[in-house]
């Protein structure tokens, strides 16, 4: 990891969700996590950095973005740059912003594992 923080603390609200969603999906917090970063990536708007607190579970990061780390951070640190913020000062709030936005959306939408495919864009899914 070439980045700065080895941990990732959850606001509070948004670990509570990210139990509920691995109770009706049957996948892992960091899966979970990893889906949600990406679905925030994809919005068009910018996350509140000061909408989150760090009061909810901490996880290693190595355990939430795996062997694909360097790749989830460059994303966020292009859409970082893309919005003309400097990913030197802000890498970790606006990543955990990132992480908590996207699982906090993905609590309203998810009722099962069934659901994760109405997430995906139509220009994305295969014809069946």
């Amino acid at each position: 990891m070439t980045d700065k923080f080895n941990r990732v603390s959850l606001d509070s609200d948004v670990t509570n969700k990210l139990e509920r969603i691995q109770e009706v999906t049957q996948l892992t917090p960091n899966f979970i996590a990893r889906i949600g970063l990406c679905y925030s990536l994809n919005e068009p708007r910018a996350p509140n950095t000061a909408q989150y607190d760090t009061d909810g579970q901490t996880i290693n990061r190595y355990t939430l973005l795996g062997e694909h780390d360097a790749l989830y951070m460059a994303l966020v640190r292009q859409r970082m740059l893309n919005e003309g913020r400097n990913p030197d000062e802000d890498l970790y709030d606006y990543f955990l912003a990132h992480l908590n936005r996207g699982v906090g959306t993905l609590s309203g939408r998810l009722s099962g594992l069934d659901d994760l495919q109405e997430l995906i864009p139509d220009e994305l899914k295969q014809e069946e």
